[in-house]
């Protein structure tokens, strides 16, 4: 049967099968920090299938005030069961219940009807190797500058993933992965792309623009064998507009706060900003909305000025005030923000 799109997204969006829509949604981003997919045992942190009614009610919190869309972190850092390590640490597999809790994640967004984006990693994971707690995380700055030990990074965490995904009788509900959110954070250096010398994060282990590339470069092979999702890189914020020009993504989402605002204005369009070859999605940006603009004029100002979507960050720190007018957005535009 022929997919048709009764209601494609009047300024445009992302299609996912045959639908247009602006994508609206929401940064859930976590229950567990580092610990919804896997658990970290000796902080009694459980993943997704362990609390799946806890999940289930935010997932339908969430689609209730609007949002189509929830982002969702997955290893924001190596540590607790997610993933197993020997003794060297380089990664040799998943942890024992981070297959459960994909496919758990997947079956609770069937149940709420939103559809998920999947962030693999994000800047946080360059944080070095360290015992907090008693709980050993590895730092991954060792791990993808290295092509042996970011290949069994790839092979023995990234692959098995992107299959339990595709493997899922719910998959259709997984729309994007993001491979990385906020990566120019964890980069030191020039752009090789004209952008301004990257500004790392001052607690992290930064790479060079190329090492960061390679990585992603190679992940995005990866998630392209095994996952028929589309694939995102969660750019920090607009000063780096090009980083990711050259690596072979379907959209490109960028983030937004006060900082970012005095100098790259929410108020301009992807092509004040150089950017007309692909679709620009706003993936995180603060729900309470911004110092000089409230949350209804972020939203009104991206969907008529041909952005492909709005992801807010986050359902945890929202206000049933700033859930309503997610909601209020989404009623006013109809099928145009929903998948």
């Amino acid at each position: 049967m022929e997919c048709v799109d009764e209601c494609p997204a009047e300024k445009g969006g992302i299609t996912i099968g045959c639908e247009t829509r602006f994508m609206f949604g929401m940064n859930y981003a976590w229950h567990n920090f580092a610990g919804d997919f896997g658990g970290i045992a000796a902080w009694d942190k459980r993943g997704v299938a362990a609390e799946a009614e806890t999940h289930a009610k935010n997932l339908a919190g969430i689609r209730a005030h609007g949002a189509s869309v929830v982002r969702w972190w997955m290893l924001p850092e190596l540590r607790g069961e997610g993933v197993v390590f020997d003794a060297n640490d380089n990664p040799t597999g998943l942890g024992g219940t981070t297959r459960g809790d994909v496919e758990k994640a997947l079956e609770l967004a069937e149940q709420a009807d939103v559809h998920l984006m999947f962030c693999l990693f994000s800047f946080d994971n360059f944080h070095a190797t360290r015992v907090d707690a008693d709980v050993r995380t590895v730092g991954i700055a060792p791990l993808v500058t290295d092509a042996q030990r970011r290949a069994a990074l790839l092979e023995n965490v990234v692959r098995p993933l992107a299959q339990a995904v595709e493997q899922s009788p719910y998959r259709h509900r997984m729309v994007a992965w993001d491979v990385i959110n906020e990566p120019e954070l964890a980069m030191t250096g020039p752009s090789p792309y004209g952008d301004p010398d990257y500004d790392p994060d001052l607690q992290v282990e930064p790479i060079a623009h190329e090492q960061m590339e390679a990585f992603l470069r190679d992940t995005i092979g990866v998630l392209r064998a095994e996952s028929r999702a589309l694939i995102t890189i969660g750019s920090a914020s607009m000063k780096w507009a090009r980083a990711w020009t050259t690596t072979d993504v379907d959209f490109y989402t960028f983030h937004m706060n006060d900082r970012v605002n005095r100098y790259w204005p929410y108020n301009q369009s992807p092509a004040d900003y150089g950017i007309t070859d692909k679709p620009v999605v706003m993936a995180d940006f603060p729900v309470a909305g911004l110092a000089t603009a409230t949350l209804s004029m972020l939203l009104e100002s991206w969907y008529s000025q041909g952005y492909a979507g709005a992801i807010s960050w986050a359902y945890g720190d929202a206000t049933p005030t700033e859930l309503e007018t997610m909601k209020a957005f989404a009623d006013s535009k109809g099928c145009d923000v929903q998948y």
